[in-house]
């Protein structure tokens, strides 16, 4: 019986031994199989997921390339973006965009349409991309139909067979896409088409026998938003530019050692006779261009003195290119008359003239002379000019002066603008009160207070701004002390139809060194005259601005350049801004004696980045900005569901 006994326990712990070890072994063979199930649907996942990662990545360097042709005007542009928003015809600008508040105003939101509806509302981006030549006109706008299918567009959807015979059906599908949302117009006369970027969503299940037997779903990505930006680009974008790098004698002028430009420069300009000339002491040396260079030469010419002549890739740290199309300067000033007097885009369908008689009233007209001489900045009635409540017809107009003008101050007024004009012995000042008041005076009598009455920042005279006779005094220029010239909220462009003559400082309350943020600006723009500093003898001068005078053989430089005694050292002109010029005017010579100015020329950085100048001169032809970087995102790689 003990035997029997002993034997029967000894084969049930047996027994319950291997129990234990099959269900051991089972359940190892079962989370095996499961692991390498789940395994074959995240691998399966992950390879579509990079697979749809590499096509967002080639929608946004197509989005990147977009290029309005050359040529395309205003009208086409507008019905092109009606188009997006599904309309019949253009979109229509509101007529004061200038004093749009900053986020803009909406020109119209964008429909989800289907078929070729939806074919016409991507024209837009279709038709101003290059087409690759491997692709048909129906491929081409299906590739666009994808890219625009929103967040529930499928990107890539594969079924393949069972990579081995004990598992089952792979069934991939990944998601995502791009949806446009609206267009907006914004006072810096930008159009933007607003556009979501969503995630990519890839998804796999593992099928067998009708069940699901693993699942995996990983995403990249965020929603983001997107815009490409539509826009004539104003000339302030540039450091500096020229049409002709030469004296009015004919004299080839020279980029030299020393010289740096931080921001964009442009020079139009003829191999052999007008375009730029470079000068190196060492190979190593030469000008220094950090932001991207552009010319329409095709060659690199030095100059016949330069005892070395360094690589472009040496000079040209911001990159280059040469051999590009002509950039063409502005015919006239017109725009800026109109804006001075609040004449609104698109309201002036007869002549300038016209229009500003018009906007003045019959008491302003000579029938000899069109307008009569004189400050006008408020609409006017038969009987009397500057009768209206506010700038303008609608409170959105400047200050606009027919006839020559002795001297333009800017100064402050507390922490608001104050503007002087002094013409023909009358002195008319204009006092910034508050963020919508100004009171203005003659001589010093207040002849008129305006409250809620928004100046756009234009002030034109039809004429010139002082003259090149007296340093220092009688011409553009700020108060004549240290403190700043242009109050911390203003955004000024100043232009005139002849010479304007600089004769003391002009400078920002802050500065974009010290303000990066900072809004005060400052444009100087003479249409059919020269700018030149005349500033008080051997004294530095510092101007903060962007300078264009754009005229045929116009340009900046300083009275008698080359004749004028400067001292040992010459007075310097700091500038902080630009300078667009038709034909260089001479700054200064170096010798014995020095004459004229020395140069001490800095970049703005915020003029690269959106800030410009009200009503500042534009380059005529369209271009498209798109912020697309790569749509993929892959650091934002993570997995949503496992099963």
């Amino acid at each position: 019986m003990t035997t029997i006994v002993t034997v029967l326990g000894g084969c049930l712990v047996i027994a319950v031994v291997l129990s234990m070890t099959a269900t051991v072994t089972l359940n190892s063979q079962r989370n095996t199989t499961d692991n390498r199930l789940g395994l074959e649907a995240q691998y399966a996942a992950e390879s579509a997921l990079a697979r749809a990662q590499a096509q967002v990545d080639l929608y946004a360097r197509s989005l990147n390339s977009i290029v309005i042709p050359q040529g395309t005007q205003q009208s086409s542009i507008l019905t092109q973006l009606g188009a997006v928003c599904g309309l019949p015809s253009a979109v229509t600008l509101p007529l004061n965009i200038f004093n749009l508040p900053v986020t803009g105003e909406q020109l119209c939101t964008v429909p989800v349409l289907t078929g070729s509806a939806l074919d016409n509302q991507l024209a837009f981006f279709r038709n101003n991309v290059a087409k690759p030549s491997t692709m048909t006109d129906d491929a081409w706008k299906t590739y666009w139909r994808n890219m625009f299918g929103g967040k529930n567009a499928v990107l890539l959807a594969k079924t393949t067979a069972a990579p081995s015979t004990d598992t089952g059906t792979l069934k991939t599908e990944v998601k995502g896409g791009l949806t446009m949302t609206e267009v907006r117009v914004y006072p810096d006369n930008t159009m933007r088409v607003l556009i979501t970027s969503n995630p990519v969503v890839s998804s796999t299940t593992l099928e067998s026998g009708g069940k699901v037997i693993a699942q995996r779903t990983y995403s990249a990505g965020s929603v983001q938003s997107r815009e490409i930006k539509v826009s004539q680009p104003p000339f302030s974008e540039y450091q500096y530019f020229v049409n002709r790098r030469t004296l009015p004698t004919g004299n080839r002028l020279i980029f030299w050692d020393e010289d740096t430009f931080e921001g964009r420069v442009h020079a139009n300009g003829a191999s052999g006779s007008t375009a730029p000339l470079f000068y190196a002491t060492t190979a190593t040396k030469g000008p220094r261009f950090l932001g991207k260079y552009t010319s329409t030469s095709s060659t690199l010419e030095y100059s016949p003195n330069s005892p070395r002549r360094p690589t472009a890739s040496t000079m040209f740290k911001g990159g280059y290119q040469l051999g590009v199309p002509a950039v063409a300067l502005p015919s006239n000033a017109n725009d800026q008359r109109l804006a001075a007097a609040g004449v609104q885009a698109g309201e002036c369908t007869t002549t300038t003239a016209l229009c500003l008689a018009a906007k003045f009233g019959a008491a302003s007209v000579s029938i000899t002379n069109g307008i009569k001489d004189g400050v006008y900045f408020s609409s006017g009635t038969a009987t009397a000019s500057n009768t209206g409540s506010g700038f303008g017809s609608n409170g959105t107009g400047g200050i606009y002066v027919k006839g020559n003008v002795d001297d333009l101050k800017l100064s402050k007024n507390g922490n608001f603008q104050r503007i002087e004009i002094v013409q023909g012995g009358k002195t008319t000042t204009f006092e910034q009160t508050g963020p919508t008041s100004w009171r203005v005076k003659e001589g010093s009598t207040v002849i008129k207070t305006m409250t809620n009455s928004t100046f756009n920042g234009m002030v034109f005279v039809d004429g010139a701004i002082g003259d090149q006779n007296t340093m220092g005094s009688k011409g553009l220029r700020g108060d004549g002390a240290d403190t700043p010239d242009v109050a911390a909220e203003s955004q000024l462009t100043v232009a005139a139809s002849g010479d304007i003559f600089i004769k003391d400082n002009l400078t920002y309350t802050d500065n974009a060194k010290d303000k990066p943020d900072s809004s005060n600006v400052l444009g100087v723009y003479s249409e059919r005259g020269n700018i030149k500093v005349n500033g008080p003898a051997n004294r530095d001068i510092t101007i903060d601005g962007t300078l264009m005078a754009s005229a045929t053989g116009k340009g900046f430089g300083t009275v008698n350049y080359n004749t004028r005694t400067g001292g040992t050292p010459p007075p310097k002109i700091n500038l902080t801004g630009g300078i667009i010029e038709e034909q260089s005017q001479g700054v200064g010579v170096v010798g014995t004696p020095n004459t004229g100015y020395s140069r001490n020329f800095k970049w703005d950085d915020r003029l690269a980045k959106g800030l410009t100048p009200p009503f500042f001169p534009t380059q005529g032809q369209y271009e498209a900005t798109p912020n697309f970087a790569r749509l993929s995102d892959p650091q934002n790689f993570r997995a949503e569901k496992q099963q």
